[in-house]
């Protein structure tokens, strides 16, 4: 599939993902009824529904009762467009399973990031679905290998276990949503991956909440989520992943 191809069906599948996040929230069918304003209730037409350009043409308003549209919607769109772009750029001339193991992949990453963005929270049939997708991807290279399905899960173990440990050091620093995200890289990446993923995870979140504890936007109780920063150590370990053999992580 083209960069052009695979940039649109990221495009349709932000769009899915929306639905899945504002519906979850309020515990109703992400196939029935179809999607509806917020305030007025309405359904969208079809021809509001397109991915990013309706939301430009709207103006971020709804056509019947002119209430706002949240940004978040174009922005998880987008970044799970141009995820997908990149997928294809990066694996199209590999094995033929890594790209669409990659649109899973990114997809759940974008889910995750945006749910804990938006909730600080990460409900299990998120975290659950994105653990049992890894398990059942051929990312390792076999389909159904038990042996690489046996690392996966003693991986998802260790990981879980380091970072529940790390929960009981640091209070509030780590929430059971986290810990399962984090465990189910393990699934995904492999140990090694996993540990780089983690590492500039935390290092991303270090960064950001440095600057926001010296202007008082927050204090050290404050609850920081942690889902984004996991999604964006684990994507450049999945797009680049030469750059933990380089930093000499082989385990």
């Amino acid at each position: 599939m083209t960069p052009f191809f695979s940039t649109l069906l990221g495009a349709c599948i932000g769009s899915f993902l929306n639905v899945c996040l504002s519906r979850w929230k309020s515990g109703a069918s992400i196939i029935y009824p179809p999607s509806q304003c917020p305030q007025c209730h309405r359904s969208i037409l079809w021809y509001d529904n397109i991915p990013l350009f309706s939301f430009l043409f709207l103006k971020a308003k709804c056509r019947f009762c002119r209430g706002p549209i949240s940004w978040s919607y174009p922005a998880v769109e987008a970044v799970t467009a141009l995820l997908f772009g990149l997928s294809s750029v990066r694996f199209q001339q590999e094995k033929w399973f890594l790209l669409p193991t990659s649109f899973f992949f990114v997809g759940f990453m974008v889910l995750l990031g945006a749910s804990d963005l938006n909730w600080k929270l990460l409900p299990h049939p998120f975290t659950n679905g994105f653990i049992l997708a890894g398990l059942l991807s051929p990312v390792n290279g076999a389909f159904f290998s038990l042996a690489d399905r046996y690392h996966a899960v003693s991986h998802f173990v260790l990981i879980g276990f380091i970072l529940f440990g790390t929960s009981q050091i640091i209070p509030n620093g780590l929430g059971g949503g986290d810990i399962k995200m984090g465990a189910g890289l393990a699934v995904w990446l492999g140990l090694s991956k996993t540990i780089f993923a983690l590492f500039l995870a935390f290092g991303a979140g270090f960064l950001v909440a440095i600057p926001l504890l010296w202007r008082k936007k927050i204090t050290r109780k404050s609850m920081i989520p942690f889902g984004p920063f996991l999604a964006f150590g684990s994507l450049v370990v999945w797009f680049w992943p030469d750059v933990v053999t380089q930093w000499g992580i082989d385990l």
